[in-house]
């Protein structure tokens, strides 16, 4: 009997080739996500590094223009800010986009294992039942073997006696 050959191989190699992607797909995803987040840090110390500037001046050496400009500079890091957590958000929903299409791929390659598993153990009772078969043919040819060879068992078995 032929040795066990599942005939998807290939297309569950295609399957775990798709989950690799996928992984690395979202591996990328988060990384940008961390890039994100430290931008914003950076970019929340920046603003409180401003205001914190602003307010360590004396207060009548102050030139009003200088802290103008001081406050329009911590609105717009305001903007940046709020920008960058919308970058997040945004980015938050790619990621699970991507933990979906890795799920999907992780499930569509469980089931071909399992369907391999299946038929590799099906393979293994129709193997068993061929050995029985062969074992019980061989046993049978044997025991008429030696039947032919010893007539006198036969004579004997039957109740015959030839003496």
């Amino acid at each position: 009997m032929k040795s066990f050959k599942f005939e998807l191989e290939q297309l569950l190699r295609v399957k775990r080739w798709r989950e690799e992607e996928a992984k690395k797909a979202l591996a990328v995803e988060v990384q940008a996500l961390e890039s994100m987040r430290a931008k914003l840090a950076e970019l929340e110390a920046e603003r409180l590094a401003v205001l914190g500037a602003g307010v360590t001046v004396e207060q009548d050496m102050i030139d009003h223009r200088e802290r103008l400009g001081i406050l329009q500079y911590a609105q717009f890091m305001g903007t940046l800010i709020s920008g960058a957590e919308g970058n997040i958000a945004a980015q938050g929903g790619r990621i699970q986009e991507k933990s979906d299409l890795l799920l999907k791929a992780m499930q569509q390659r469980k089931v071909l294992e399992k369907l391999r598993e299946r038929k590799r153990e099906e393979y293994g009772h129709l193997r068993l039942r061929f050995e029985y078969a062969a074992l019980d043919e061989s046993s049978a040819r044997f025991l008429q073997r030696a039947a032919a060879a010893d007539p006198r068992d036969t004579a004997e078995s039957d109740g015959s006696d030839h003496r």
